[in-house]
């Protein structure tokens, strides 16, 4: 019991010490300690399935005055949703994934899930410009069966360009971190995990992940890439080959990155011994991971006939089986890239009526 103990107190310590210290990034990068005029969810769940799941977003704007905010969903079977709300001044809000209801006065389409990510940023009323409102912050809090869950920050995109202008051609939202566009996203991702174990308790170390490159219009082109994982664990030893494709957006237990593999022979992933305690041969480890385009990818994954390499931000989280225990946060961030994009379908003004 008492080692059962240490372990939970591991996990919790090394993901809650994560929690509260500030990513150190470029004042050009996103992170998920500012404020900003886009924010992205990179894991929005719900299940009420053998272990009910739900996940609550929250959103405010820190400002005198109000915006307007458009939103995507996007299921984890690349299916988009859109949706566009107005925050008045200095308002918080929240809503449901599974059910799209929340706070007075506001209501969304529910989330389409049952897996995936949610984006938002600030607009212009019209809808046919996305604008700089730096006054906008998010969470998402995902609850398990009303007894656990962890929270974590949305990751925030700052735009480079004066309050209430127009950033950019509408529709093209553009993470180059220079002026006139939004922050950049980071090179990679770096974090610390537990190596997945059964005894004396299960612990398994899950990751969300969102490629920087996304094509949310109708007419849309996915967004095709490899993960690229290099690990060290306690004695500086370095494992590498593991990696994942993906195809717009993904998440799964790192110890079962290669488990499509089992079941489909063309594999989407490789490496999965390397996330766990015989693999590793220590308690932790740490990942660093990496967007690649990658011919090691090309069939593996219907709609991907091309690949690219795009960075990525997300999530990672542990679950603790047998006792129902979540802890999350979001990895750190080192290096700057700015290839990133979000492209999205403008709307446009209604037609005046004809005068007399």
């Amino acid at each position: 019991m008492l080692r059962k103990m240490a372990f939970i107190a591991m996990a919790m310590v090394l993901v809650l010490g994560t929690v509260v210290s500030v990513a150190s990034a470029a004042q050009n990068v996103a992170n998920t300690n500012q404020k900003g005029s886009l924010l992205i969810w990179p894991l929005v769940t719900y299940s009420w399935e053998g272990m009910p799941t739900q996940t609550i977003i929250s959103m405010g704007n820190d400002y005198y005055t109000e915006v307007w905010v458009k939103c995507y969903w996007v299921t984890q079977r690349q299916e988009i949703q859109d949706f566009m709300f107005r925050l008045t001044p200095n308002q918080p809000i929240w809503f449901s994934a599974y059910t799209g209801e929340g706070a007075l006065g506001v209501t969304v389409p529910p989330f389409d899930g049952p897996r995936g990510e949610l984006k938002c940023w600030a607009v212009n009323a019209v809808g046919d410009s996305q604008i700089s409102f730096n006054h906008l912050y998010g969470s998402a809090t995902i609850l398990q069966d009303g007894n656990t869950g962890f929270e974590y920050n949305a990751w925030s995109f700052t735009a480079r360009a004066p309050q209430n202008a127009p950033v950019g051609p509408g529709g093209v939202i553009e993470l180059t971190g220079r002026d006139g566009a939004y922050d950049a996203c980071p090179q990679y991702l770096v974090e610390n995990f537990v190596a997945f174990r059964e005894t004396p308790v299960e612990m398994e170390p899950v990751v969300a992940l969102v490629p920087c490159k996304q094509d949310l219009r109708q007419d849309r082109s996915p967004t095709c890439t490899k993960a690229k994982f290099d690990i060290w664990n306690e004695n500086e030893t370095k494992y590498t080959g593991a990696w994942r494709c993906l195809k717009c957006w993904v998440e799964f237990a790192l110890n079962e990155i290669d488990v499509a593999a089992v079941t489909d022979p063309a594999g989407y992933g490789t490496g999965a011994d390397k996330f766990t305690l015989r693999g590793l041969h220590t308690q932790m480890a740490r990942f660093r991971v990496t967007g690649q385009a990658s011919t090691q990818c090309n069939g593996k994954i219907s709609g991907c006939s091309a690949q690219t390499a795009s960075p990525f931000i997300g999530v990672l989280w542990h679950e603790i089986r047998g006792d129902g225990v979540w802890v999350g946060t979001t990895p750190h961030t080192a290096g700057f890239d700015g290839s990133g994009f979000v492209l999205w379908d403008t709307q446009s003004e209604p037609p005046q009526g004809a005068g007399r």
